[in-house]
């Protein structure tokens, strides 16, 4: 009868546990780079380092066309936005939030459908240029 117990409570334990893809020490490591837009410095932006839902990404502010930051070290889709708020339109708001929305300059090739990837590594270096362009 004990055994039972056990072995009904023992899944139930390493599903509290959880069985994360990485430890919660996971080393990070430094990253700095640049970002072109077009041949010229993208004045601001942010860059996204994911690793997917079980990792948390790192999202690094991009200022005349440079960022640097900390991410977890491993392989890690780049996504990379630039923003700029949307042409002002006639007539009355169309709804919440109208007035406020800012719109993603760059393609989604570059952030939603990007494929792009680097591997962060513990003892560097970790600087990735990228040279992104509107079309």
């Amino acid at each position: 009868m004990l055994r039972w117990k056990f072995a009904s409570i023992f899944p139930l334990v390493l599903i509290l546990l959880g069985c994360d893809k990485k430890p919660a020490g996971t080393p990070i490591a430094d990253v700095k780079g640049k970002v072109t837009l077009d041949g010229v410095l993208l004045a601001s932006g942010k860059i996204v380092f994911d690793e997917g839902p079980t990792v948390p990404a790192a999202e690094l502010d991009i200022k005349d066309g440079v960022y640097s930051g900390q991410v977890q070290v491993g392989s890690k889709t780049v996504r990379i936005s630039a923003y700029k708020d949307p042409p002002l339109q006639k007539g009355p708001p169309k709804g919440p939030g109208y007035d406020t929305m800012q719109v993603n300059i760059l393609p989604p090739k570059y952030h939603s459908a990007s494929k792009e990837t680097r591997e962060v590594k513990a003892g560097g270096p970790n600087e990735f240029d990228f040279a992104v362009t509107s079309k």
